[in-house]
């Protein structure tokens, strides 16, 4: 009899361990899931950031090309740096008096998210 109590107090012991071993890897896995996803967007926004400064960046530079070509005479002009922002700079009297980035276009938020739609 004693046997039998030792053989049932294995069984249970394994399934009860088994079941810790197999939720622990699933939060494993999930954990996961989410590390991958969320280093996927952070990829995808770093990128929008870097094509975004390089634009910003080129257009600064025919500024200051415009600006030392014309010896830094008194001007007013702009330089597009995307189809929705330009650069407006401002020279008087020597120096720079307004160098600013101006949205032409009004600003829609880039939050779609896929939605699956059942067609009648």
């Amino acid at each position: 009899m004693e046997n039998k109590k030792r053989e049932n107090r294995s069984i249970i012991n394994i399934g009860t361990s088994l079941m810790v071993v197999i939720l622990i890897g699933l939060a494993f896995a999930v954990i996961a899931a989410l590390a991958v996803s969320s280093s996927h967007n952070n990829y995808n926004l770093s990128k929008k950031l870097a094509d975004h400064n390089s634009k910003y960046y080129e257009a600064s530079n025919k500024a200051q090309e415009t600006i030392a070509s014309s010896n830094w005479a008194d001007q007013e002009f702009t330089v597009e740096i995307d189809d929705n922002q330009i650069l407006k700079v401002k020279v008087q009297d020597g120096d720079i008096a307004t160098w600013e980035v101006e949205n032409n276009s009004s600003w829609d938020a880039d939050n779609t998210q896929p939605v699956i739609t059942l067609e009648d």
